[in-house]
C-alpha cells in the first residue's frame, strides 16, 4: 500500500535534485519553489548539523562552493551561517537566498504540496546526533510535513539509528557503487526505496531491486537519452538538476 502510494505520487517520475537547481541555487527556498513552478511533485534536499546543533539544509561540508562563507559548516553557529549569501554563486538575482533551517524548508514544502527526499549527509561521525536532531525537528513540526516524505542516506549508521528511532519512517539506501550486502541491509533495516547512482546500473540490475519489491530511484540524470533508458527499465523516478528538460523529452513523449 505504501509502495503503491508512493509509486502514483512520482508522477511526473522525475525529482528536482536540490530542488530545481539548474535554475535556482541548490537546496535553497527559491530552488524549491522554483520545481513547484514548473509542475514538479517531489524534490531532493540535504540535511546538515551546525556547530550548535542546528538542521540546516545544505550539501557540502564546506562553505565555499555556494556561499560567500569559507570553512566547514560544522564550525559555525547558525546565527552566522545565516547571515551568508547562499544564492550569488548562482546568479545575483538571488543575492536574498541564504542557507535555510530543515524546518522552515519542511514548512514551505508543506504550504506548497511538495512531496520531498530527505538526504541526511554523513561524514565527520557524528551520524548518530545528526540523526536524532532530525527525528526532533520532524516531530516539533509534525503538523507541517510534507507528505510523502522519504529519509535516506550513504551511511548505514544513519538508516540503523533511524530506524532505531522510529518504526514507521520510510527509509531509502543510496550507493554510488554496486553493493553486494544490499538487499541483506535493506531488509535489515527495512527500506522502501533504494537510491542507485545512474552510472552503476544496467537493466539486469534494475531489474533485480525491482524483483525485490523495492522503489527504485536513480540519482543524478541531466541527459534525456539516459532518463529514457532508466525508466524503460522500470526505474521508479529519476533525479535530475534539469527536471524541466528531462520531462520536456520523456513526458511528452509518452
Amino acid at each position: 500500500m505504501i509502495l503503491s502510494t508512493l509509486q502514483s505520487s512520482l508522477t511526473p517520475p522525475i525529482i528536482a535534485h536540490r530542488g530545481a537547481s539548474a535554475y535556482a541555487p541548490e537546496n535553497t527556498l527559491a530552488a524549491f519553489l522554483k520545481a513547484k513552478q514548473l509542475g514538479f511533485n517531489w524534490v531532493e534536499f540535504d540535511v546538515l548539523m551546525t556547530h550548535t546543533g542546528d538542521a540546516i539544509v545544505f550539501h557540502d561540508h564546506d562553505l565555499a562552493r555556494t556561499t560567500n562563507g569559507a570553512g566547514m559548516v560544522e564550525s559555525y553557529s547558525y546565527d552566522y551561517l545565516k547571515t551568508l549569501d547562499a544564492g550569488s554563486w548562482f546568479d545575483p538575482l538571488f543575492s536574498d537566498q541564504s542557507i535555510p533551517l530543515l524546518k522552515d524548508v519542511l514548512h514551505l514544502l508543506h504550504g506548497q504540496h511538495l512531496a520531498a527526499n530527505l538526504e541526511i549527509k554523513s561524514g565527520l561521525k557524528k551520524e548518530q546526533i545528526a540523526v536524532q536532531r532530525v527525528f526532533e525537528v520532524l516531530q516539533e513540526n509534525a503538523m507541517q510535513l510534507p507528505s510523502p516524505l522519504l529519509i535516506s542516506s550513504f551511511s548505514r549508521e544513519v538508516l540503523r539509528t533511524a530506524r532505531k528511532i522510529s518504526s514507521t519512517a520510510l527509509l531509502g539506501l543510496l550507493f554510488n557503487e554496486w553493493q553486494e550486502d544490499w538487499n541483506h541491509f535493506a531488509e535489515e533495516v527495512q527500506c522502501i526505496s533504494i537510491h542507485a547512482n545512474q552510472a552503476l546500473l544496467t537493466q539486469a540490475k534494475a531489474a533485480e531491486i525491482k524483483e525485490k519489491g523495492y522503489l527504485l530511484l536513480s540519482h543524478t540524470v541531466n541527459d534525456t537519452h539516459r532518463a529514457k533508458e532508466l525508466l524503460s527499465w522500470g526505474v521508479d523516478a529519476v533525479f535530475s538538476n534539469c527536471p524541466a528538460v528531462i520531462c520536456d523529452a520523456f513526458c511528452h513523449s509518452r
